[in-house]
């Protein structure tokens, strides 16, 4: 699940392994203390998060960071609890601020408890107060740590180039007992008279009986009869039995000193209440109600609610919008107001945009100049502002003339959008951003003609958001999205190539998203990648917790088994049997659907044929549906086919849908994918 806007997060990593570099089992826990308030997201946080590790023994998880701004209560840490297989459970606390977006668990997690007892760190620059009851060795601690030994009381450090220097003693320099107390020696037992108190009952005596009745005068709790008992313990208990104090203390009216701009002002976290700025506006009560009904909206893609193809895959038939690129980053709309994405800083008039961001998440910034201007998805391998997710989505609605999106432009051949308004797409495929200066900042603007509502959506391939330039005086919201998320595990066939316009963003995919009604379409494919093959990434069991199972899809689709057919057919299926049971228990609630190896030819190499009969074979053992692209066949969890169309490619289409490399589609053959995918699944989606 995404995190909501507005909540700063740290993703989280950790490895545990054997002596001899074998990975370990286990799990590791992290729990929040106790249920946090982040009113600037308008959210609540609580529990804990548990994660598993994969087969090398490794987790990512992205947390809420322990300092989001407007957080009650501040100050706490997280509980982090690690059980390995074979190992006795260890806990301990950690600090995880925003300043630090990402933080392996290595690097702040206590060492060896021998060696002294640990506080909790912010982060990797913290360090370390140990203790123990000796003075402490050379090879205890780091530089910079602090040690105390318990039975001196003397502290030592901070540790400098391996050494810890003398120590100083802690009890004013001397180490020792109190030698006498108020002037008294040995064994000390003070009255009332060597501290300046009353004797015991001289309190109780002075009480008149006036007092006792004002009290009595008092059980009616009225205004009157409770100043008049205040007034008369005021004169006669400090006044009349203190002698040290000469003047009467009658307290004065506090409204007016703990007003605004008093001299003892009474803020509204002094009494645990929320500030005027706090309290939710129109337009966030508008998105917890647009929450609600996308909850209700994300169930399972069902076979009735699949729309008329020709609505939801034609195109856009109004008057086309005049588009043009310019390499600048002033807007030239009128009274502009930048809409910023995550964690850019603003500026001026600059507000956060309410955007609604699909097809990837937990956005990050650049760490320098001009980097940090523009915000890109890291929701998928390798998780890392310079190797983003580059596909993913920005939607938002507005009654503007024109705007203009900013943008960072990194290529002539790969980065590219495809406008779509009121959901149908400008074009059939993604158009490139265009540009002059490689690395510079760039507006690309849109111009409608008129001010009408419309739903706009960019779909982005390798283009660093800046944000929108909206005039100052449109409308602008967040669109509620439709039917949930379809998300697909899977290589380059999802994951584009050069053979198809637009990459990640014009693959079969989004057009298949388009004619099943689905907006929220994730494409978490990586080139090269397959059950047992990792390519330069990882293989679809490293990736399934950190790039699926962090992000639960409604439809996850897994769809490879091309770039193993070389290998070992028993360790394909050993990977598949693994990976199907590991999806089906961190996504109780996901329909899961497997889809087979792609054949480029007409006559599929025998390799294909085994991988996609031992793929076919586990999916019915997982209890899973399968489609199989070489037989043209639909199975359902039981294994009995319940549809059957032409083999993606045939001898009379394969010259048009596969491209010059002999491997991957051609847009023609990612448009015939998208239709025939949808023709596959309708059978196997509920009613």
């Amino acid at each position: 699940m995404p995190m909501p806007p507005g909540i700063a997060t740290v993703t989280l990593t950790g490895r545990y392994i054997h002596p001899d570099g074998t990975p370990l089992q286990g799990t590791v826990r992290i729990s929040a203390p106790t249920l946090i308030t982040l009113s600037g997201a308008d959210s609540f946080t609580a529990g804990s998060a548990l994660v598993t590790l994969n087969s090398s023994g490794s987790f990512s998880v992205t947390l809420v960071a322990t300092d989001n701004a407007a957080m009650q209560p501040t100050g706490w840490v997280y509980t982090v609890t690690e059980e390995m297989l074979g190992f006795s459970p260890r806990t301990y606390g950690i600090l995880l601020p925003q300043a630090t977006p990402l933080v392996d668990l290595a690097d702040i997690a206590p060492a060896n408890p021998d060696d002294g007892e640990y506080v909790v760190i912010a982060g990797p620059a913290g360090r370390t107060l140990l203790n123990g009851t000796s003075a402490p060795g050379a090879g205890v601690g780091a530089n910079g740590d602090f040690y105390i030994n318990t039975a001196t009381w003397t502290i030592y450090g901070p540790k400098a180039s391996g050494a810890w220097g003398s120590g100083t003693p802690l009890a004013g320099g001397g180490g020792g007992a109190v030698a006498s107390v108020n002037g008294h020696t040995g064994t000390v037992v003070l009255v009332a008279s060597d501290v300046g108190a009353d004797a015991a009952g001289t309190a109780a005596t002075a009480a008149s009986a006036a007092q006792s009745a004002a009290i009595s005068s008092a059980s009616a709790y009225t205004d009157s009869a409770v100043d008049n008992v205040i007034a008369l313990l005021e004169a006669d208990y400090i006044t009349d039995t203190d002698p040290r104090l000469s003047d009467d203390r009658t307290p004065a009216l506090h409204k007016s000193s703990h007003a605004a701009g008093g001299t003892d002002e009474l803020l509204p976290a002094d009494i645990g209440a929320a500030v005027a700025t706090d309290v939710t506006a129109l337009t966030s009560r508008v998105t917890t109600a647009e929450a609600a009904i996308t909850a209700r909206q994300r169930q399972a893609v069902r076979r009735g609610s699949i729309p008329e193809q020709s609505l939801t895959d034609s195109l856009y038939s109004g008057a086309a919008p005049t588009i043009t690129t310019a390499m600048t980053t002033t807007p030239s709309v009128a009274s502009p107001i930048k809409h910023a994405p995550p964690l850019v800083t603003l500026a001026g008039s600059d507000v956060r945009g309410d955007f609604l961001f699909l097809g990837a998440t937990d956005f990050a910034i650049g760490a320098s100049s001009p980097d940090t201007n523009y915000a890109l998805p890291t929701s998928r391998y390798p998780h890392a502002y310079t190797t983003p997710q580059n596909s993913y989505a920005v939607e938002i609605t507005t009654n503007a003339a024109e705007i203009e999106l900013r943008f960072k432009y990194m290529s002539a051949t790969t980065s590219a959008y495809t406008l779509s308004i009121d959901g149908r797409p400008l074009t059939n495929t993604p158009q490139l951003v265009g540009g002059t200066t490689v690395g510079s900042g760039h507006m690309l603007k849109v111009a409608f003609g008129s001010s009408v509502f419309r739903r706009i959506r960019f779909d982005l391939y390798n283009v660093p958001f800046g944000g929108l330039y909206i005039p100052s005086t449109a409308t602008t919201w967040r669109p509620i999205t439709a039917r949930g998320r379809m998300m697909v595990l899977g290589d380059s066939i999802t994951d584009g190539s050069t053979y198809n316009s637009g990459m990640g963003i014009g693959t079969w995919l989004y057009r298949a998203a388009r004619m099943l009604g689905i907006t929220d379409a994730w494409e978490q494919g990586r080139g090269s990648t397959g059950y047992i093959s990792a390519g330069t990434s990882a293989t679809f069991g490293n990736r399934l917790a950190a790039d699926v199972v962090a992000y639960p899809p409604d439809l996850l689709i897994i769809k490879g088994g091309y770039n193993d057919a070389s290998g070992s057919q028993s360790a394909i299926q050993a990977a598949a049997a693994a990976l199907y049971s590991a999806a089906k228990t961190g996504l109780p609630s996901t329909q899961i659907v497997i889809v087979g190896p792609l054949s480029p030819t007409a006559s599929p190499a025998t390799s294909i044929t085994n991988t996609d009969t031992t793929l076919r074979t586990e999916a019915a053992t997982a209890g899973l549906p399968y489609i199989s692209l070489v037989t043209g066949e639909t199975r359902n969890g039981a294994g009995a086919v319940v549809s059957t169309q032409s083999p993606y490619v045939t001898a009379a289409n394969v010259a048009t849908v596969i491209g010059g490399d002999g491997v991957h589609p051609t847009d023609a053959g990612h448009e015939h994918l998208a239709r025939w995918m949808v023709r596959a699944l309708a059978p196997i989606l509920p009613l």
